[in-house]
């Protein structure tokens, strides 16, 4: 990815792999190994210039990275950003699993005001409501992408940047877009939860319900609506897939995260004018031959 030197000691070698995404302006990988070293030698800085920032996310394992500040150890659900072009030496002590985002030099001025990072930044702890959301829409991409569905680009990369700017701690951007994002990206993931509250949502993403309230409100909504929303959408899919289970109404209305049928069926047909019942017969009717 960047020009680097890889060794182990495990007695299996290198064992790892390593998915993938590139979008218009930053680079999504997922990867899993082994316990191993990756070393950014001033040799390879010579002949391998990089210009680009990294930022790891640690899934799994235990890591320590090593450059002009010292060794920092790493577990899992912590986070690293780097600059390219600087040695250093990350290292895993067991197997290990990692996101990383690749931005290049450009593109990171562009989201945060800073040419270049003069040493590493390290996030856990306070900054997991960032972390997690990165994670979510980081599972959600590769998810997509395996499962060949249509993927919008500029819509992940927006995400991905909103949140980084809030986890840089940049001026020059406002922090509610990026507890937006998040939010948004909690409920895709939880969506299904029949408890799910207001409430939950809010301390995900490290804010109170009452700033989280007035976040949605600039974007013209509210929390309660939009996770309703989303439900209601999953469910309208599922009535209408041609893979849609032959469950009850009520199975269905519990499956997609509300308590009661009678709850669901008016939400459903407030939103889309008819019935659970009706939409699943149209599409059978539709699909008989």
């Amino acid at each position: 990815m960047l020009g680097l030197r890889v060794s182990t000691f495990a007695r299996e070698s290198i064992s790892s792999t390593m998915l993938n995404s590139p979008l218009a302006s930053v680079n999504m990988t997922a990867m899993h190994g082994n316990e191993h070293v990756v070393e950014r030698s001033q040799a390879l800085l010579k002949s391998n210039q990089a210009d680009a920032i990294a930022f790891c996310l640690l899934n799994k394992g235990e890591a320590f990275y090593y450059g002009r500040q010292g060794v920092t150890n790493l577990s899992a659900m912590d986070a690293v950003v780097y600059d390219g072009d600087t040695p250093f030496i990350y290292g895993f002590t067991s197997s290990m699993a990692q996101f990383v985002y690749r931005i290049p030099r450009s593109e990171f001025y562009r989201m945060t005001g800073k040419e270049s990072l003069e040493e590493p930044l390290f996030f856990r702890g306070e900054d997991a409501p960032m972390l997690d959301a990165s994670r979510r829409l980081f599972t959600s991409t590769i998810k997509a992408f395996r499962a060949g569905l249509n993927v919008r680009p500029e819509k992940i990369e927006a995400s991905f940047k909103q949140l980084f700017q809030r986890l840089v701690g940049s001026e020059l951007h406002d922090s509610d877009n990026a507890y937006f994002t998040a939010a948004k990206e909690y409920v895709y993931e939880q969506w299904q939860r029949p408890g799910l509250a207001v409430n939950d949502v809010a301390r995900a993403v490290g804010i109170s319900e009452r700033h989280l309230s007035r976040v949605f409100s600039a974007n013209n909504l509210s929390v309660g609506k939009f996770m309703s929303d989303v439900r209601l959408e999953n469910a309208y899919k599922l009535l209408t897939s041609r893979q849609s289970p032959n469950i009850s109404i009520g199975q269905l209305a519990q499956r997609v995260g509300f308590r009661y049928a009678s709850q669901f069926s008016r939400a459903f047909k407030r939103k889309y004018g008819i019935t659970p019942r009706e939409a699943r017969s149209a599409t059978r009717e539709t699909l008989e031959p």
